[in-house]
């Protein structure tokens, strides 16, 4: 069963149009949420570590553990982020949402490669165009979810490699 143009835009363009949208801010909020707590931390533990020297010998512990936690906040934030990838994910996600957009306004308006074509040719273009975008993320999406987890094997298969030629010299 073949679908009307109409049908196509609502339920395959729009669809995918809101669903790179959501996935853009919901990686925006979690990127910047997680950078944010970072940065306030990493300040406020500035702040602490320089308050330390300011306060009485028995608050010196707490100003230390005070700093501990928020350090240890600091990495845990960066390290998140850096095996979910929320801010790679929101740019991925916001550029892919925008070419969806484009093509649609191209070819809602008959403009670009959809001018000068017949109905036929311009839905069959633009079933193509629109397949083609969401084919090239669903791969690229795919190597974003993967490479975190090979970034850590390669660090982890460098710090062997400099152990071994550590040993071996």
């Amino acid at each position: 069963m073949e679908t009307t143009p109409r049908d196509y835009l609502a339920d395959r363009v729009d669809n995918q149009i809101a669903y790179f949208d959501t996935g853009a801010m919901r990686n925006q909020s979690r990127y910047r949420l997680l950078k944010s707590t970072g940065i306030v931390c990493n300040v406020l533990t500035t702040m602490t570590i320089a308050l330390a020297f300011t306060v009485s010998s028995e608050h010196k512990t707490a100003m230390g553990i005070i700093a501990l936690v928020l350090s240890t906040v600091v990495l845990f934030t960066y390290q998140w982020e850096e095996f979910h990838n929320y801010g790679a994910k929101w740019e991925k996600f916001r550029l892919v949402a925008e070419q969806l957009k484009s093509e649609k306004c191209l070819f809602v308006e008959r403009a670009g490669r959809y001018d000068g074509h017949n109905d036929d040719q311009r839905n069959k273009i633009f079933v193509e165009a629109i397949e083609q975008i969401i084919r090239g993320t669903d791969i690229s999406y795919f190597s974003l979810m993967v490479e975190p987890g090979r970034r850590i094997e390669r660090r982890l298969e460098s710090l062997g490699e400099t152990t071994k030629e550590e040993h071996d010299a």
